[in-house]
């Protein structure tokens, strides 16, 4: 009967999301049923009174909105368009070189966004109509942007490393810096993987013409928002000087003024800008704090306790049981976004991983690489439907492209898995 008590929230829970209600009221309400299992209805009363605030009023979660404003003014200012036209004279001239032009604009925006959603929104309206006019075929053109979008989440500033952070207590400092050299080396994999794509089967990218050094260096121009913004947030977190939600300030601060002095914003675009930020802050609010509520209940569970005790007592390899929970997080990217993820499964699987031994650094970045793959892998596939939306091109055909791109996502993660030393070399050398 205890058991089953235990149960049926979890069940609820499943339930809930299965018939359609957002996810964060389905961990609210599952996490509110089980704390009056667990602990009666003055244990319910008193977390519901303190734990929404005590969540929502964090220091460290002040990072979220602003480094969302940021991106925001960023998309707003257009910065995006410049990006992707150097690296279409840069790059233009390679087999499927608009394709791998894309994803280098993307790593570039990336560095100034954070948000996987709004890197695969801006390029879908400035990459896509390009590569439609050069006939690229849909596969390659809209599976390159949902999976070039995701490299947002892993190139710092990450939403992803921030929620991270604030949920295991780990370094977001660390957590930023520790995802420059995977995210470089996913958007490398990506374009040799497009590189291959186009040499096996030549039909799916036109030859595309040269252009010269002149028009190449001028193209740099457009660029320089990218490294300046780079260098104020991610500089400043390295060097020591700022902390992560100060940085974040800085860069929401600089991208401002980059857009009124490029004269690229205006009132109505500042006004937007903050309307999509709170929209989207107040979305991932919600969210953390129905996963509070949530893992209140599985903390009076104590299921990750008797978790931990239970595989310790199995004496299965750690790395077996790390595959496990590679193939475990896989799996749920399918179904839930990555931030519910997160959310959901950390008071589980951390203190799991802490006792096995990994590092939490580490962990963070192979967590954000798994969540890559989520975003496009059917059926959510979350960037797919995005990229779909907005470019109008069939859903089938941009899972087709992802589909075959994944392979390189997966070399990455295996890479990451195999050597450590990537993830958590410049962590290292912080001061």
């Amino acid at each position: 009967m205890e058991h089953l008590i235990l149960a049926l929230p979890l069940i609820g829970m499943i339930i809930l999301i299965a018939i359609g209600m957002p996810v964060a009221f389905a961990m609210g309400v599952a996490g509110a049923i089980g704390i009056f299992f667990m602990g009666g209805f003055g244990s319910l009363m008193g977390i519901l009174g303190t734990s929404p605030y005590r969540t929502a009023a964090s220091y460290t979660l002040t990072t979220v909105p602003l480094f969302i404003l940021m991106a925001q003014l960023i998309v707003k200012s257009e910065i995006v368009h410049d990006i992707f036209e150097a690296g279409y004279k840069w790059l233009g001239h390679l087999p499927g070189g608009v394709a791998i032009a894309t994803v280098m604009a993307d790593a570039g925006f990336g560095a100034m966004c954070g948000s996987s959603t709004a890197a695969a929104a801006a390029m879908s309206s400035v990459a896509i109509p390009q590569m439609k006019r050069l006939k690229y075929k849909d596969s390659l053109s809209g599976g390159v942007v949902a999976v070039a979008g995701t490299l947002a989440i892993m190139i710092p500033p990450s939403i992803v490393f921030i929620i991270y952070g604030s949920v295991t207590e780990t370094s977001i400092g660390k957590l930023l810096i520790a995802g420059i050299i995977p995210g470089i080396m996913t958007a490398l994999a990506y374009a040799v993987a497009i590189y291959l794509w186009v040499k096996i089967d030549p039909s799916v990218s036109p030859s595309q013409q040269a252009w010269s050094w002149k028009e190449k260096v001028s193209s740099l121009k457009g660029v320089w928002p990218m490294f300046v913004l780079f260098i104020v947030v991610i500089g400043t977190i390295y060097m020591g000087v700022a902390t992560p939600t100060e940085s974040a300030a800085f860069g929401a601060t600089v991208a401002l003024i980059m857009g009124l002095a490029m004269r690229r914003l205006d009132k109505d675009r500042i006004f937007a800008a903050c309307l999509a930020t709170i929209q989207s802050t107040v979305m991932i609010f919600v969210l953390i704090i129905g996963a509070m509520i949530f893992g209140y209940y599985i903390t009076m569970t104590q299921l990750p306790q008797n978790f931990v005790k239970l595989i310790a007592a199995s004496s299965i390899d750690r790395w077996v049981i790390m595959g496990g929970l590679v193939l475990f997080y896989i799996l749920l990217g399918c179904i839930l976004d990555q931030i519910a993820i997160l959310l959901l499964t950390l008071p589980i699987t951390f203190p799991l991983i802490m006792s096995l031994g990994f590092d939490p650094i580490w962990f963070g970045v192979m967590i954000t690489a798994l969540a890559e793959i989520g975003l496009i892998t059917p059926p959510v596939g979350l960037n797919c439907f995005i990229v779909s939306q907005v470019s109008k091109l069939p859903l089938e055909e941009v899972f087709k492209g992802t589909s075959i791109l994944l392979i390189s996502e997966v070399v990455i993660i295996v890479l990451l898995m195999c050597f450590p030393e990537i993830t958590l070399w410049l962590p290292s050398m912080m001061n």
